[in-house]
């Protein structure tokens, strides 16, 4: 005899399909006892058996074997899903990274614009020329300020020599004696300590 109120997949027996899909619970079930005589049958020559006990066994074969599948597709279902958050997980934890890293090359190369300022200040250039100053690093901003220090020097010599044309028989370091005082109020600070250093004579006649 059939066991009684033993549920199963008829159309498993039918065809040979793909496992049901576990996240479709909603598998058409039956009690086996409601089995017709037709249906029994169809089992019947399906598996070449002769008798209702026969067609008991495979029955409760194939439902074994349905939980079975059904079981593993559950687990698989779960080890994905797992799967799919500990990457959700690793990229989380990847991106606050990369913007800790980014927040630290932030600050690194504030901390350094900072520094270029400094340096630029101790030679008498002004903070604000920081970010013409190039480099990484500490040791190769110091180098490019000498650079740059150079170059601001002739820069302003250059303006110095320009502004003294109108006040001077000869530019700037010519030895000249002034012919009429510079105005001390037309120049920057640092043109006028270029003055003080490359034509003192100029500057003692503009400061009097």
């Amino acid at each position: 005899m059939i066991e009684k109120l033993l549920k199963f997949n008829l159309q498993r027996f039918a065809e040979e399909g793909d496992p049901q899909d576990p996240a479709d619970p909603k598998t058409p079930e039956f009690n086996a006892d409601s089995l017709t005589d037709e249906q029994v049958a169809t089992i019947k020559e399906k598996f070449g058996l002769k008798d209702d006990t026969d067609v008991d066994s495979i029955v409760k074969s194939k439902r074994s074997r349905w939980q079975k599948e059904l079981e593993e597709e559950k687990n698989e279902a779960a080890r994905l899903a797992k799967l799919s958050e500990e990457e959700r997980q690793q990229a989380l934890i990847q991106k606050e990274k990369d913007d800790f890293e980014k927040e630290k090359a932030t600050f690194r190369q504030e901390q350094l614009l900072v520094e270029k300022g400094k340096q630029l200040q101790e030679i008498g250039i002004p903070s604000a020329f920081a970010a013409r100053i190039q480099g990484n690093t500490a040791e190769e901003a110091i180098k490019d300020v000498k650079s740059f220090k150079a170059e601001w020097d002739k820069a302003v010599e250059a303006a110095v020599n320009e502004k003294l044309k109108a006040s001077v028989d000869t530019p700037l370091g010519g030895g000249a004696t002034p012919g009429k005082p510079v105005d001390i109020s037309t120049l920057t600070y640092e043109e006028a300590l270029a003055l003080k250093k490359t034509n003192p004579k100029a500057y003692e006649q503009a400061t009097k």
